[in-house]
């Protein structure tokens, strides 16, 4: 048998993987610096996650997102780097991994803070609710992560009945971007995948 690549990488509690050497594709160059992480572990710490990115380059600043309900971790995380190349070597090499120890694939990608566009960009479009789902659930759902400035069940106006769809909107584009990320495909009350996605900006002509 072929010896695995897996001497000396793991020190008391530091997060490692199997991969070793950097990977890059081509010429990769993303136009952005700041990773969005998420399928770790719930008792990751911050220097934990330094150390898992400080192979592929000079971490800037680390951020394990916590649900605001509760105060407990959700398993995502923001990591910024000092250049955007560190930033996409990193993402290749770690992007649908397996830390040790944990069942979960990493998922990493590009953390879109500032997306162009005007303020729309905090306001999500959520289909897939169950039926008897009301404003203060729905409210409690996304509050977990962020400041939730206002929630709109969507009802069939002949019948008065849900449509199973709402519009929330949060208090910045981060927070929106984070919901998206941690609720897009997961399931409410045993109804239907949820969809969560950036409202289109539509109707905002009336001013």
């Amino acid at each position: 048998g072929s010896a695995g690549a897996g001497a000396g990488a793991g020190a008391g509690g530091i997060i490692t993987t199997n991969n070793a050497s950097p990977k890059i594709s081509g010429n990769v160059i993303h136009n952005g610096n700041n990773i969005y992480i998420s399928g770790l572990p719930e008792n990751v710490t911050d220097k934990a996650l330094e150390q898992l990115f400080l192979k592929y380059g000079t971490v800037v600043s680390t951020r394990v997102i916590i649900n605001r309900n509760t105060g407990a971790p959700l398993g995502t995380a923001l990591v910024r780097m000092e250049t955007s190349h560190q930033a996409a070597v990193a993402i290749g090499e770690l992007n649908g991994c397996q830390l040790n120890g944990v069942r979960q694939v990493l998922s990493c990608r590009l953390a879109h803070e500032k997306r162009t566009a005007p303020s729309s960009t905090t306001n999500l479009y959520i289909s897939g609710l169950p039926e008897d789902v009301n404003e203060g659930s729905l409210k409690e759902l996304f509050a977990a992560y962020g400041n939730v400035v206002s929630q709109k069940i969507i009802i069939n106006r002949n019948t008065g009945a849900p449509l199973g769809t709402a519009l929330v909107r949060m208090e910045t584009n981060e927070q929106a971007n984070t919901c998206i990320s941690n609720l897009h495909g997961s399931k409410m009350n045993g109804g239907k995948f949820l969809a969560v996605r950036f409202a289109a900006d539509k109707g905002n002509r009336n001013t």
